[in-house]
């Protein structure tokens, strides 16, 4: 009996203890720190992948079927085409042949005072140019012989034609003269136009030389002497 109360009293002991260690506050431990390098490796690869068969598929080894390609019937539109497409011609077209560009042209023919007559200064005289018409232009009566550069020689600037020349045909026009006052060699320069007063191409001009006129003795004032 004694023994059992010593055992009981021991264990008694014993479970106080254990009693007291239950209830006794467990220091607080640490809580682990997780590595999460190797977890964002792998998403990345994982993203990383993803993206890149998105932009650049791998091809497949089995190829695209072709487009299907439909057969279109030409004969068929083309009438249809040809109509809204033609132009549609209005109003009468043009006949007949068109009317040629008149050319005015002269040529030169004769003059009455040649080139590098003398004249007394002051001394008059009357020129007349003979012309011929070798254009596709009839000459009017309302053309004119104008003057165009160097000495007028005292005529008036513009004398009108006067009458009709047809191709072919010429024409002589008369301008009164007057020989400069001053000695020395003078031109005058003349070109016909037409009533428009567009001038020819071909002047016709005349060049004098005016000189004081030398006296000679008679032989019969040289015998008496």
């Amino acid at each position: 009996m004694a023994d059992y109360r010593k055992t009981s009293a021991v264990i008694g002991v014993v479970l106080s203890m254990l009693s007291l260690a239950a209830c006794a506050p467990r220091p607080a431990t640490a809580a682990p720190t997780i590595d999460l390098n190797p977890f964002r490796t792998e998403v990345a690869s994982t993203v990383l992948a993803q993206v890149t068969q998105t932009v650049c598929p791998v091809p497949s080894d089995t190829p695209s079927p072709s487009p299907t390609v439909t057969a279109i019937n030409v004969a068929a539109i083309t009438p249809t085409l040809m109509a809204s497409t033609t132009p549609v011609l209005t109003g009468t077209p043009a006949t007949g042949t068109p009317e040629p560009v008149l050319e005015d042209r002269a040529q030169w023919v004769s003059q009455s005072v040649l080139d590098g007559s003398m004249f007394a200064p002051g001394e008059t005289f009357t020129m007349t140019w003979r012309l011929e018409n070798v254009g596709s232009s009839t000459w009017t009566a309302g053309y004119l012989l104008r003057h165009y550069s160097g000495d007028a020689f005292g005529a008036i600037k513009e004398i009108p034609l006067g009458r009709d020349v047809p191709p072919g045909q010429t024409a002589e026009i008369s301008v009164l003269m007057k020989a400069p006052n001053l000695t020395g060699d003078f031109r005058s320069d003349w070109v016909l136009s037409n009533q428009n007063r567009s001038n020819f191409k071909e002047p016709v001009f005349l060049k004098i030389t005016v000189a004081v006129p030398t006296t000679t003795p008679s032989p019969s004032a040289t015998a008496s002497s």
